[in-house]
């Protein structure tokens, strides 16, 4: 299962057009990632048929989210169910760097209908075991975004079999430099889904355009370990 990181119509596209099987859509990529919107969520999910999953993240300035933060991205949730979306990407810590469960359990609520993957944040916790503990409680999260707390998906492998081990019925999606290179060793690892972002861009850079090219040769890697 390959997932690739979309910021426009053409990514979309082209992204499916390689053999993505799902999109995450975002703006702001040198913000590591934000809301994308309304317009933008509305056209893509016209314009593909393989499954949109949002970011919901108001801002950059950390993963600890305030009251009116939390007010906001319920009000972009109602907006992105409306236009279709298939799911949401969010995450949130507390203060002290765990998974912050005041936050999942105003949000959750309002996902209704959404799949939702927990991203990176969950990279910054201590101990990812019992933070994955904490989410399973949740059914409605299906996926955990890691790259095991290492700077790439490769480099934190044994982690995210760890991860996996524990997992139940979350899956673990594996991000952070996956490549075409190194998704083969990642998937016989026993990890399920990959999520790509720069190694499909054409300069492996966040401000080019996706090459098909590229994707077609991470989806024929996919392939070969797909059931």
């Amino acid at each position: 299962m390959l997932e690739i990181i979309a910021t426009s119509v053409e990514d979309a596209i082209i992204a499916e057009a390689g053999g993505a099987n799902r999109l995450e859509l975002c703006s702001a990529l040198s913000e590591d990632g934000l809301t994308p919107s309304l317009g933008l969520i509305k056209n893509v999910v016209a314009a593909v048929d393989i499954p949109v999953f949002v970011m919901l993240r108001p801002h950059n300035n950390g993963f600890y989210y305030e009251e009116d933060d939390i007010a906001v991205m319920i009000d972009d949730l109602q907006a992105i169910k409306l236009l279709g979306a298939a799911g949401v990407v969010l995450g949130a810590l507390t203060k002290e760097n765990i998974i912050d469960e005041f936050f999942l359990k105003k949000i959750v609520p309002h996902c209704e209908g959404l799949q939702i993957t927990f991203h990176r944040a969950f990279d910054e916790v201590e101990n990812q075991v019992q933070a994955l503990e904490i989410l399973k409680k949740y059914p409605q999260i299906g996926r955990v975004l890691t790259s095991g707390s290492e700077k790439t998906a490769f480099n934190g492998l044994q982690q995210l079999q760890l991860l996996n081990n524990h997992a139940e019925h979350i899956i673990i999606l594996a991000g952070a430099g996956v490549s075409a290179d190194n998704a083969p060793a990642i998937l016989r690892a026993g990890i399920k889904e990959i999520h790509v972002g720069s190694a499909v861009r054409f300069g492996k850079s966040f401000l080019q355009p996706i090459d098909i090219e590229e994707v077609r040769k991470i989806t024929a890697q996919s392939a070969k370990f797909s059931k």
